[in-house]
């Protein structure tokens, strides 16, 4: 008797399946194969991609929070572990499963599309405490700003094998962490 798979490998395959061709790109057969069930058992644990979505976001939020400095004690250092890792995570895959989402799911999948968002917005409000544990002034704003600087080098990364603008973004953000109660 085979054991069964367990859950967690079947968000962590889909999202690479996600990473790897995006939403319209991955399918359901696809994960299955990967992860060796047929598609019937796959779509008694998920009735469908669109309900991957959150699971996947909901784990790479989790991974990439996961284990920070309390910003209470030392933000500088939440702050310069957490860009370090959103870029360690970029460099080493190409790319932001949540992006590659964010570029793929529509009015006609509404809870995927509502899960990207809330992936985004839970992921600059943790961005934006860190900032204001700092006192850095307009920390939602600067959060939002750091964060579309990251994303936006993946395109570079993606179209050209360009990490240049991705290094730049990072040590911009670092410096960030170098202020104290003062906008950058």
């Amino acid at each position: 008797m085979r054991e069964p798979v367990p859950i967690h490998r079947i968000v962590v395959e889909a999202r690479e399946l996600f990473r790897e061709y995006g939403y319209e790109g991955a399918s359901m057969r696809d994960l299955a194969d990967r992860v060796g069930l047929r598609p019937q058992s796959l779509y008694t644990r998920f009735p469908s991609k669109e309900s991957l979505v959150r699971e996947v976001l909901a784990m790479t939020l989790d991974d990439t929070l996961a284990g920070l400095p309390d910003p209470a004690t030392d933000w500088r250092a939440a702050w310069r572990t957490l860009i370090k890792r959103i870029a360690g995570t970029f460099e080493a895959r190409g790319r932001c499963v949540g992006l590659h989402l964010a570029y793929g799911v529509t009015a006609q999948t509404p809870d995927a599309r509502d899960a990207v968002r809330a992936f985004f917005a839970r992921l600059r409000d943790a961005m934006a405490g860190i900032l204001e544990a700092g006192k850095i002034s307009e920390p939602v704003s600067v959060a939002t700003d750091t964060l579309a600087q990251l994303e936006g080098a993946t395109l570079w990364i993606t179209t050209e094998g360009d990490m240049e603008p991705l290094r730049h973004a990072v040590e911009r953000a670092l410096r960030i962490g170098d202020q104290e109660g003062r906008a950058v």
